[in-house]
């Protein structure tokens, strides 16, 4: 069984997929490419797919233990 969590962020003003340089650090501002509009910190992006991916495999834990 193999089951995977992908996160991906879009831009609250335009729906743009947002995409970052791999030297982004906690404190560089994420911008979308397509409207311009700030989508917050490198960190607070990743603390949002750090939360999203831990609720994501409790999920899946959950319904892994159900099955049995």
């Amino acid at each position: 069984m193999t089951d995977t969590v992908s996160v991906s962020f879009k831009c609250d003003k335009c729906a743009t997929k947002l995409v970052w340089t791999d030297d982004a650090i906690d404190s560089t501002e994420i911008f979308c490419a397509n409207c311009g509009e700030s989508a917050g910190t490198y960190r607070d992006l990743r603390d949002a797919a750090m939360a999203a991916t831990r609720d994501r495999v409790k999920s899946m834990l959950k319904d892994a233990i159900k099955v049995r």
